[in-house]
């Protein structure tokens, strides 16, 4: 089972989210987050789990985002599963702005199916300023829907999956290790 993390944002405050859930594959210590932008989706295999997410606000679906999705072959949405995450600056979640709920019907509409409840991060007022708490949380979200996705497989080798985007040496490492059923 492969595990990758994209999503799309110019924030600081999105990208060390992701870093974080990212970060629960770390037994490679050679984890990563890979922008949407930057992700060839040819290159994704299942099965496995893809984090996607962004920041909310706005009325739309990220258009980074929406393209990464159009992009990906069918046979892969059906290999994979899903866990959608946004990140916000306030923290109750606006009924207007909630990328969540935009990146869950994008998903089920091409025929893919969530792994685990979409989540929101609190980000703070400052651009950067993650708290503590919220990058330990993501951490642990993402721990725990890799733990749900060994269950789904039932497949207890777990890699973090190989995103090249712009760089000529690999991003994920291919470590592969057993998870205790």
């Amino acid at each position: 089972m492969r595990v990758y993390v994209v999503f799309s944002s110019h924030s600081e405050s999105t990208t060390r989210i992701a870093r974080s859930i990212a970060s629960s594959v770390m037994w490679s210590n050679e984890y990563e987050a890979r922008q949407a932008a930057e992700v060839n989706p040819g290159e994704i295999h299942g099965p496995g789990v893809i984090f996607l997410g962004y920041p909310s606000g706005g009325p739309e679906l990220d258009r980074a985002i929406r393209s990464f999705l159009d992009r990906l072959p069918e046979r892969t949405m059906y290999n994979v599963l899903w866990a959608v995450f946004d990140t916000r600056r306030e923290p109750e979640p606006a009924v207007a702005g909630s990328a969540v709920r935009r990146l869950r019907r994008a998903i089920e509409h091409r025929g893919g199916r969530l792994l685990v409840h979409p989540e929101s991060f609190y980000v703070g007022l400052n651009e950067g300023v993650v708290p503590h708490r919220e990058l330990e949380r993501a951490r642990a979200w993402g721990a725990s829907a890799i733990a749900s996705a060994v269950r789904a497989f039932r497949d207890t080798s777990v890699q973090s999956g190989f995103l090249s985007g712009g760089s000529s040496r690999p991003e994920w490492a291919a470590a592969v290790v057993a998870v205790p059923s």
